[in-house]
């Protein structure tokens, strides 16, 4: 029996290690902990890695140099490019097998040990980048911080608005388009409806048809979480990191997993700036003018009337115009965020 050398998941340096050895010698096979003999279908597998034979060994007049495989040719030349590091956690073995071989053992249990290795490459990946840019992040507490003021007085109207268009129009207006963000009007229609004689009767029947859509929806939604709060502690937990390159790379595993912890609620911060522009949208011109027009039309469930005065300090809202309730607005509500730095965006996306 083979013996078990790999009882723990095996790190990055040992796979570092591997790597090296295949690209300077083009023998996997005869790596120190490599084990020759075949898996058994059911096997738990983990890709941990993937290596490259040298150029050397491509074709098949350098068959001599290929390399064998433990589940398909365990004791002839097999494979000359790509190769996967393989684990096997229950036997505590290491495999340097070929790209898909054990496929041809246990398709499943292949197909499930690629996507992980995928999703963890990815994380690591993305680990990477963040400790490489660890200098961006300064920038990023700058931006928000900068915005704190913007995000205060959205949360301020936003809190005046959800609590407050449906006493002042008398319609709940989010309940109304809260499922797909939309406005609708109440047509009646007739339908031909037949009985168990045949007899057929004209019905009446009530229905809701599509108005348009309506931007910043959220701005009326009744539990929302404030923004400014948010950023603040995001910001707070931030300003703990150090931001030399060099204490970067000086981190031992536990601290590198603490401030990658810490540097992924970066991300946080580019999703509060999308919801604070998200939530604005309702009092864009387009989207006043939009629940203005929807108000006047046959079929609205409610009359309203939604204005800005032209210098920014006042919004008009209520069922017409001329009974419009008087809402004071600080114009930094209406001020351009500062754009977060690339590093947020990118986190935001990988998560």
């Amino acid at each position: 029996m083979p013996k078990p050398w790999f009882a723990e998941e095996p790190d990055d340096d040992l796979i570092s290690e591997i790597k090296a050895f295949v690209r300077e010698t083009g023998t996997p096979y005869l790596w120190r902990g490599h084990t020759h003999t075949k898996p058994e279908k059911g096997s738990l597998i983990r890709y941990k890695g993937e290596f490259t034979l040298p150029a050397s060994h491509a074709g098949a007049k350098h068959k001599d140099k290929w390399s064998p495989c433990p589940c398909c040719k365990p004791r002839s030349p097999w494979f000359y490019k790509d190769g996967k590091i393989a684990w096997f956690p229950e036997q505590k073995l290491i495999r340097l097998i070929g790209p898909d071989c054990f496929k041809a053992i246990d398709a499943h249990g292949h197909a499930a040990a690629l996507q992980s290795f995928r999703e963890e490459q990815d994380r690591k990946n993305t680990e990477r980048y963040l400790l490489d840019n660890i200098g961006a992040v300064p920038a990023a507490i700058s931006a928000a911080s900068e915005n704190l003021p913007v995000l205060r007085e959205i949360d301020r109207i936003r809190a005046i608005l959800s609590r407050n268009v449906p006493r002042l129009i008398g319609f709940d207006l989010w309940r109304h388009v809260r499922a797909d963000d939309a406005l609708k009007l109440e047509v009646t229609r007739i339908e031909q409806r037949v009985d168990r004689s045949g007899n057929q009767t004209a019905v009446s029947v009530q229905d809701l048809t599509r108005y348009g859509p309506i931007s910043g929806a959220i701005m009326l939604k009744p539990d929302h979480s404030e923004l400014a709060p948010r950023a603040e502690k995001v910001i707070e937990v931030v300003r703990t990191i150090n931001f030399g390159p060099e204490y970067a790379q000086a981190l031992h595993h536990d601290e590198r997993k603490e401030i990658i912890k810490k540097l992924r609620l970066i991300a946080t911060l580019a999703e509060i700036s999308d919801e604070a522009d998200k939530a604005r949208l309702f009092l864009s011109p387009l989207n006043m003018a939009t629940l203005n027009g929807w108000g006047k039309s046959e079929g609205a469930p409610t009359r309203i009337y939604i204005a800005v005065s032209p210098e920014l300090s006042e919004i008009r809202l209520g069922k017409e115009a001329d009974t419009a309730s008087a809402i004071p607005v600080k114009p930094v509500f209406f001020q351009d965020l500062r754009s977060m730095p690339a590093i947020a965006k990118s986190i935001k996306e990988s998560n």
